[in-house]
């Protein structure tokens, strides 16, 4: 179900890797996800309905920091599947993990995603130039990040 999503088209053409992920592919990414203790991939559900997924990546619990993706199921788009994904992270990350620091990379194109990480609280806090070869053009790469509200009065 997982690679089935992350294959359709409105989910893939946001990814760094956008090629059709194969079986095998897929049962070796999960696979090496066992032995890892810096990726994180949770399937979320509301009301045994499944949302979305949601990762945290690169993360290093000594500088309390992480990096954050999602996806919505897109087969069944849930009435903010967006917003249950992204306080599930915040939650993970700073209410669960105590990280201090989130951060997420986005490709500039994607003024949908940009515009919810606002909302979210989420800033701009720098740029990738170029760093992705994404429909037949170089493409810039936002990082934006977020404060752990404890952390941000500070």
């Amino acid at each position: 179900m997982v690679r089935r999503w992350r294959n359709h088209p409105e989910v893939k053409k946001w990814m760094y890797s956008d090629h059709e992920i194969s079986e095998g592919e897929h049962s070796r990414f999960i696979e090496k996800l066992a032995d890892s203790v810096k990726d994180f991939y949770y399937l979320v559900y509301k009301r045994e309905k499944a949302v979305g997924v949601l990762y945290l990546s690169k993360v290093d619990f000594c500088h309390q920091n992480a990096y954050f993706g999602i996806y919505a199921n897109p087969e069944r788009l849930a009435h903010g599947a967006g917003v249950i994904l992204e306080k599930s992270a915040l939650y993970l990350a700073f209410g669960i993990a105590k990280f201090h620091t989130l951060k997420l990379e986005v490709i500039e194109n994607n003024k949908r995603a940009i515009n919810f990480y606002k909302r979210m609280g989420f800033q701009e806090e720098g740029r990738l130039k170029e760093f992705v070869f994404k429909e037949g053009k170089w493409q810039d790469v936002i990082i934006m990040g977020m404060l752990s509200i404890a952390d941000s009065s500070k």
